[in-house]
């Protein structure tokens, strides 16, 4: 029994330097704030509070489980909203949304230039909001 506790730890120890190191090599992972999610049926309101334009994807709850999709990386293609601005999604643009759903994840992310050209995401945060 001993030893599985051991082992536990040092997983844990593992996963929790590897995310540090993560975080630490990605700078911008640290801008501070957030996007404030609101539910104002039949719509959405998604304030960005951080100094970077963010970036979205809202999809219905159990849709998730099921959908492949990648963050967009363009910002010129990209909606993105600006800091200290406000979007309005309305459910029915919601992906999988039907009259049932009861929660949606909104995806959200900052673009970062890559050395190469071209962007990438910081990193992809989940907000899981009722409806």
């Amino acid at each position: 029994m001993r030893h599985s506790t051991i082992h536990i730890r040092r997983v844990a120890a593992l996963g929790a330097v590897a995310c540090v190191a993560i975080t630490c090599s990605n700078p911008t992972a640290l801008t501070e704030g957030q996007l404030a999610v609101q539910a104002i049926p039949p719509s959405l309101r998604l304030t960005n509070e951080t100094p970077l334009p963010a970036y979205t994807f809202v999809i219905e709850r159990g849709a998730a489980a099921f959908t492949d999709w990648a963050p967009c990386r363009d910002p010129k293609s990209c909606l993105g909203i600006e800091p200290g601005a406000t979007a309005i999604q309305s459910y029915s643009q919601i992906v999988g949304y039907t009259a049932a759903a009861s929660q949606a994840i909104v995806y959200w992310w900052h673009l970062v230039p890559q050395s190469g050209g071209g962007f990438q995401p910081d990193t992809i945060r989940a907000v899981v909001t009722a409806l």
